[in-house]
């Protein structure tokens, strides 16, 4: 059905959202396998039509269905392909209809059944359907060490969570030192910061109880850094603020890559211990410690 009729049709907002899927998914499907529209074409002709000479479907016809639900030159919506020919593109991209029209997250039910059952994402489903794809057709499934029997040992494991946990815990771990830096930045601005970032180092900040002497030494220090950095008399006060809180913001960074590297070192090595005790629980040692 096209032309007017169609045009009603799309205004649901139903089949308006499915069509807005089928057209992302199927494009989707045809950029990821390198298929243009001349290819899924001839991969329709000769799965389902014999690829004779006179094909059944061309380029044009798998325009159409790209741009299905889009006004053609004449301003009339195209409409869906026919069901059955829905059901031979989703056959030879080897996905299921309700991944083409949106009723489903992962390409087939059988995907999304497993990834709603376990939260596990479809691409980690397709790795573990790819380690054990072989044994499965020829059925060795069964024996001790295949590739099927070890990924049950260590999901089985009463110490896999822990394993995980510990893993999460090490990917949790936040620099923090990008915020203390960016906190200075936001309080005094970025031109301050620069300037006074550049003399840190040479101004000097003598105790309260520093003797004279010692004061009128630090006031012309500091005097011919404020020139240097072109501080004006009303921006002074500022400017010794941002210095100090930029040598603090310094130490506070040193002390944060300190706890970074303790914390990721401990965090790594749970992670591999929890790995061995693993490895300990399905394959002991045969060898005395």
């Amino acid at each position: 059905m096209s032309g007017p009729k169609a045009e009603v049709l799309q205004s649901n907002e139903v089949v308006e959202s499915r069509l807005e899927s089928w057209r992302d998914n199927l494009l989707g499907l045809m950029k990821e396998r390198g298929l243009k529209q001349n290819d899924l074409a001839e991969l329709i002709n000769n799965r389902f039509y014999g690829g004779s000479e006179s094909p059944r479907f061309t380029q044009k016809n798998v325009s159409t269905w790209v741009n299905a639900g889009l006004p053609d030159r004449k301003g009339h919506v195209r409409p869906f392909p026919k069901f059955e020919i829905m059901l031979q593109i989703a056959a030879v991209l080897e996905v299921d209809l309700g991944y083409l029209i949106g009723d489903i997250e992962c390409k087939t039910y059988k995907a999304q059944d497993a990834h709603e059952y376990t939260g596990l994402e479809e691409s980690a489903l397709e790795e573990v359907r790819k380690i054990t794809h072989f044994e499965r057709k020829y059925h060795l499934g069964e024996s001790r060490g295949s590739n099927s029997a070890m990924m049950s040992e260590i999901l089985k494991s009463p110490i896999l969570p822990e394993l995980l946990d510990e893993m999460a815990r090490l990917v949790r771990l936040t620099d923090k030192r990008g915020d203390i830096k960016g906190a200075v930045v936001a309080e005094y601005g970025e031109d301050l910061v620069g300037r006074a970032l550049r003399y840190c180092d040479d101004f000097v900040a003598p105790g309260l109880d520093a003797p004279e002497e010692e004061l009128r030494e630090a006031e012309a220090i500091n005097e011919a850094v404020f020139e240097s950095a072109e501080v004006s008399p009303e921006e002074r006060p500022r400017f010794i603020e941002a210095a100090a809180a930029i040598s603090k913001a310094i130490d506070d960074c040193y002390d944060e890559e300190n706890r970074l590297v303790r914390d990721e070192s401990a965090s790594r090595y749970m992670v591999q211990k929890r790995f061995g005790e693993i490895i300990e629980l399905i394959a002991p040692s045969r060898f005395t410690k």
